[in-house]
């Protein structure tokens, strides 16, 4: 897939820029906009959606915020309805929207200037940047590759993923630029009942093909046992992916099918968006810092040094890429400057032993004997001071084991009081299931699964639970019996998590 670490892009000829100014603006757009205005940090964007009534998708856009003014980053082809539609609610509001020549581009991250914004792009930690710029030539995306990275990154791209005039909650947007519990919005009556009933009828997935992808045109139908069940939003031809706006009872992740396009079958299995799974920084941040020591492993000292600096610049806690810095430097003898990088490792972590060990090797290398011996004593000391710390550690361990037994034993009572009251309560006899399941009591968890599912058969997490009992059981045909059945009732209703999981599960056993 496409690499979009140091990538750039120029939306210049394709967008176009409005700002919003006025004491008003930022209470004028709460109210008209589905995402929270009211979340938007300074120096950040958020992506943003303007709906109508009906809930039916009239524009999206990315809301930039500065001190004074919010500005307003949107494609060519919306612009000229948006301006007009946002202008007729403006009536006694201290608001005005203009536009403003700027040229924009976005990376995927670049160091910051006065004109950047941070936020996610594409599942990405990027930047948009108004203003001149100056990028690399090389890391300039392709139109296509541009394309394609908004697609699997589940970004929204217009005509596609993002269709106007139609409802929201069939669209990508409804993932990132739709907050329900930010207050009243235009259409929010009518998001929210879709939401809280089963979601979307259509929504985007991706569909991973078993064989080659034939070529395909945009909106060409998708069946499956002779029913429609989606059409073709686009293809990666070259990646075996086919983006898909599918039915609901059918968008369960891991599920394997035949369908047919046109005249062809083709096996699929289907898949979320965004194509690598909801954005993780945690893992983001890791798998740079991993490139970086790569570099640092290869000796290419100043490429690693500069990748570290790209770590830190996401994380700015990161102890572990400020003390790699300050380790090179150390190794190309810029003593003073790895001295620089060990006092923030130990701005991150006040208790680093390695941080004080490094600047006693630094100061001795550098000729001060006096400032050595003092790092080293430091290093001395918090070495045993960590001692202490994980005696302290095993014991609060140790104590939260006890308070999660007599939480368990709580729950277990009242359960067991409702259950004498009422044999059929199926939220007791669930949570009595699930207790002896977590104390690998399958046999008793067993029966009251079943009594769950025979009073209520829409029971979705109980058919999982009781997959999962049958599996740890080595009951692998009752496992795959009841699985099969709770995708069903799941993903009819919508219950698309426990679906997911059930289907995973299927999954390893086939």
């Amino acid at each position: 897939m496409i690499d979009l670490f140091d990538k750039w892009f120029d939306l210049t000829t394709t967008h176009e820029v409005f700002e919003v100014i006025g004491e008003d603006r930022e209470r004028f757009l709460q109210g008209q906009l589905t995402n929270n205005v009211n979340e938007l940090d300074v120096g950040d964007f958020q992506l943003q959606a303007r709906l109508d009534r009906a809930g039916r998708l009239k524009s999206y856009f990315y809301l930039l915020k500065e001190v004074e003014r919010l500005l307003i980053v949107i494609d060519k082809d919306l612009s000229e309805g948006f301006y007009e539609d946002l202008n007729k609610f403006i009536i006694m509001d201290d608001v005005e929207i203009k536009t403003v020549s700027e040229s924009i581009k976005i990376s995927w991250p670049q160091e910051e200037s006065q004109n950047s914004f941070r936020g996610i792009l594409a599942n990405f930690p990027g930047m948009i940047h108004l203003g001149e710029t100056s990028f690399g030539s090389k890391n300039q995306l392709s139109k296509i590759e541009k394309e394609q990275a908004f697609l699997l990154g589940a970004e929204p791209v217009l005509g596609q993923t993002a269709k106007i005039d139609t409802l929201v909650t069939d669209s990508i947007l409804n993932l990132s630029a739709v907050s329900l519990s930010k207050g009243c919005f235009l259409g929010q009556e009518t998001v929210a009942k879709i939401e809280t009933r089963r979601g979307g009828a259509f929504f985007p997935v991706l569909l991973k093909a078993q064989e080659g992808v034939p070529e395909l045109k945009r909106d060409d139908q998708i069946s499956f046992d002779g029913k429609v069940i989606g059409k073709v939003l686009n293809s990666l031809t070259d990646h075996r992916l086919i983006v898909a706006s599918l039915i609901r009872n059918h968008r369960v992740i891991g599920k394997k099918m035949n369908i047919t396009l046109g005249d062809q079958s083709l096996g699929v299995e289907v898949d979320y968006l965004p194509f690598n799974g909801e954005f993780d920084k945690r893992k983001f941040v890791q798998s740079v810092y991993e490139r970086a020591v790569n570099l640092f492993q290869q000796d290419k000292d100043e490429d690693a040094i500069e990748l570290f600096k790209k770590v830190v610049l996401l994380d700015p806690a990161h102890e572990d890429s400020y003390e790699a810095i300050g380790v090179i430097l150390g190794r190309l003898e810029r003593f003073e400057e790895g001295i620089t990088f060990m006092d923030k490792v130990l701005e991150a972590n006040p208790d680093s032993v390695m941080a004080h060990t490094n600047k006693s090797l630094f100061y001795m290398r550098l000729g001060k004997i006096e400032e050595a011996e003092e790092e080293k004593a430091q290093a001395t000391v918090k070495s045993f001071s960590s001692f202490g710390k994980e005696a302290e550690q095993k014991k609060a361990l140790e104590e939260k084991k006890k308070q999660e037994e007599a939480e368990i034993a709580r729950r277990m009572e009242m359960f067991q009081q409702v259950l004498e009251i009422d044999p059929d309560d199926n939220l007791a006899n669930y949570g009595m299931a699930d207790i002896y399941f977590h104390k690998k009591e399958f046999q008793k968890a067993e029966p009251l699964l079943k009594k769950v599912i025979e009073t209520n058969n829409k029971y979705s997490v109980a058919y999982l639970l009781l997959g999962k009992t049958y599996l740890a059981m080595n009951e692998i045909e009752n496992a795959k019996e009841v699985l099969i059945r709770g995708i069903e009732k799941a993903s009819t209703q919508g219950d698309l998590m426990p679906a997911n999981e059930m289907q995973a599960k299927l999954n390893e056993l086939s």
